[in-house]
């Protein structure tokens, strides 16, 4: 009976982890190195008659990586994002060493709708999510999160999805990271 009571005692203690593990959010998370981004001429968010920079218009510089952050490139960058078909995505965080305090970093987390005869065929294109570095502290790796999510659950049938960085100043991004659960 004692054995019984032991097993009793274990099922429960691992039920009250289980519940508590869930009760947290259960939150999953997907990074994206930002130095193994493409870049690009330009971007939605950063082009000649539009740009997210203080100073305007950031044109692309090609990528180099310095041990894990994009090395002060600035300009636009782009890079596929795979997350499961009915996911809720709960949050944006953009990783960055951001020393500027003029201008910064910018991560897009974009939907796009897919579907034959779309008319214009930028219809169905959603900003979900837009995180941003701010303010200026010197060698340090900071964490800036957006967690107003539009349009969160996942319909990989008729959406694509992808991020986009913008990087204004000199500032070094380390990691994009979606937060999401199953």
């Amino acid at each position: 009976m004692l054995a019984g009571f032991g097993f009793v005692a274990v099922a429960v203690l691992a039920w009250v982890i289980a519940s508590q593990v869930t009760a947290a959010g259960g939150v999953k998370y997907q990074d994206h190195a930002l130095a193994a981004f493409t870049p690009v001429e330009e971007s939605t968010h950063n082009n000649n008659g539009d740009s997210v920079c203080v100073a305007g218009f950031q044109a692309s510089q090609p990528p180099s990586e310095n041990k894990g952050d994009l090395n002060a490139k600035k300009g636009s960058f782009l890079n596929p994002v795979q997350l499961a078909q009915g996911a809720k995505v709960k949050q944006l965080t953009l990783f960055v060493n951001d020393n500027d305090g003029d201008d910064g970093a910018h991560v897009f987390l974009i939907r796009k709708r897919i579907e034959r005869g779309l008319s214009p065929q930028f219809k169905g294109y959603t900003v979900m999510a837009h995180a941003q570095s701010q303010g200026a502290v010197l060698n340090t790796m900071r964490k800036f999160t957006d967690a107003t999510i539009k349009g969160a659950t996942v319909d990989n049938s008729r959406y694509y999805y992808y991020l986009e960085l913008v990087n204004c100043a000199t500032v070094e991004p380390f990691a994009a990271q979606i937060g999401f659960v199953n």
